[in-house]
């Protein structure tokens, strides 16, 4: 094999080119200020209880399990009208404010230059404003919205409405959900460095390909994570792992996603079992991880189970005789690291200008399952 070859090579498995195209510095890194720029910050543990709906559109072909299942929490509230007072609701945002300050003053931290109200709504709404996170390599780069949530949790849902404009060089962009000990009122992700275990950990689903229809894929850190290199060092050794590679699930461009992400930490700090971690995208589940299956294989940073269909595992076949495992979802190895930090972003480092828009923000303590008319 020549030395250009296997430099693409190296490059491909690495995250810096094919399928994926994450791997660099900045990992979201950037947009954090390490200190609030919020018109105010709220304490609260709802947004603003307005009446909304939306029909999804689209579907996704499912690559795990059933992630759970049953009644769901939209189906006792149609349209989300009412839902922000449900007892098992943390927070909702739907953006039906009167102008971007009241929105931002919910929060404990955001970065809102880009940030505007839209009249652009998903199909069924009976609201009539969305929240549009606008950002560029011109700048501004981050359009972010921050919120800690007290007092902190075990285990929670997050559904959102999600659109994004076609023919953007995303980077950075969609919605994380974590944690950071001691709690944090700004967002602090320490891009390229692997969490300890008693400090924080993060779980994000953005798009993670370039090209129309990019694919989704997770982008997360925390402590038993691995690294893009084989033998790590420094403090660039660690990006955001990849763990879903299912080639159906993709972007609709330029229309709305219903999507929702389930964390469940390890209840026992010392040991992994019983942790969960799962995504459905317009109800339809995408994957859904226990402490025992799916099995899967290590390709550097990606987490490759055995159903994987994207070219990101595809392209590097196991070798003869490999040992599928278990993913190990050990997310921390102290009971005082929680889910306490909610993170909605826009993060473009280079490149034209991009706009997301989302809608309908629940997070709660059981399944909550896509707006029902």
């Amino acid at each position: 094999m020549s030395k250009l070859a296997l430099l693409a090579l190296v490059a491909a498995v690495t995250g810096c080119g094919g399928d994926d195209e994450k791997g660099d510095a900045s990992a979201g890194g950037s947009t954090s200020s390490g200190g609030s720029t919020s018109s105010g910050g709220s304490t609260s543990s709802g947004g603003s209880t307005s009446s909304g709906g939306s029909t999804s559109s689209g579907g996704s072909t499912s690559s795990g399990g059933s992630g759970g299942g049953g009644a769901t929490l939209s189906g006792e509230y149609p349209g989300d009208q009412g839902i922000g007072s449900d007892p098992d609701v943390v927070w909702y945002e739907d953006f039906e404010a009167a102008d971007v300050a009241a929105v931002v003053s919910r929060y404990n931290d955001a970065k809102s230059q880009g940030l505007s109200l839209a009249t652009d709504v998903a199909a069924g709404t009976s609201g009539s404003k969305s929240g549009r996170f606008t950002a560029s390599g011109a700048g501004p780069n981050a359009t972010d919205l921050f919120k800690r949530l007290d007092p902190g949790y075990d285990e929670l849902w997050i559904r959102y409405y999600a659109k994004y404009q076609g023919g953007v060089g995303w980077h950075h962009t969609g919605v994380w959900i974590g944690g950071y000990n001691p709690p944090s009122n700004w967002p602090n992700p320490q891009a390229g460095t692997k969490p300890n275990g008693d400090d924080r950990f993060s779980v994000a689903i953005e798009p993670i390909s370039a090209g129309p229809n990019p694919r989704l894929d997770f982008y997360n850190y925390w402590m038993t994570m691995h690294s893009w290199m084989d033998n790590p060092s420094g403090n660039t050794a660690y990006y955001g792992n990849s763990l879903i590679h299912d080639a159906n699930f993709r972007v609709d461009d330029d229309a709305w996603m219903c999507l929702e992400i389930h964390v469940k930490i390890n209840p026992n700090p010392s040991s992994k079992a019983g942790a969960e971690l799962s995504v459905w995208k317009n109800d339809q589940s995408v994957i859904h991880y226990t402490d025992s299956a799916p099995l899967g294989r290590w390709l550097k940073d990606k987490f490759c189970h055995q159903n994987a269909s994207a070219n990101s595992c595809t392209d590097y076949p196991a070798p003869s005789g490999t040992e599928y495992i278990p993913l190990d979802l050990r997310l921390r190895s102290s009971a005082d690291l929680k889910l306490n930090a909610f993170w909605p972003q826009n993060y473009i480092s280079s490149g034209a200008e991009g706009s997301v828009y989302y809608d309908h923000m629940v997070i709660a303590k059981r399944r909550i399952g896509c707006m029902v008319p």
